[in-house]
């Protein structure tokens, strides 16, 4: 009878042990998941991040071009302005030359 019980109590703890080893190996197994899936995650993050940043960037440097096309159309019609303007005046000044020689 006590060599049964011994036997069993031998028999309980073994089970346990390997009950234990296998929970060890199980949550290796969970860990390791966890971090490849923490790595992956991260990954994507990144490269969302990425991806917004260029999307920004275009966005921005095409309202640059956007702005710098609409002043360059200002300082043109500007600057024809200043030559017609100008084109009067030289006739006056021609003219007033003109008046004072004669």
């Amino acid at each position: 009878m006590v060599e049964e019980t011994i036997k069993t109590i031998k028999e309980t703890e073994n089970e346990a042990e390997k009950i234990i080893k296998e929970a060890a190996a199980e949550s290796t197994g969970i860990l390791e998941k966890a971090a490849a899936s923490a790595g992956e995650l991260r990954q994507q993050a990144e490269t969302d991040a990425k991806a917004k940043a260029d999307a920004d960037m275009k966005a921005a440097r095409e309202i640059g071009e956007k702005a710098i096309s609409e002043a360059m159309a200002k300082v043109d019609t500007e600057i024809e302005s200043l030559k017609t303007s100008a084109k009067s005046k030289e006739d006056e000044a021609i003219a007033s030359v003109i008046a004072e020689l004669v």
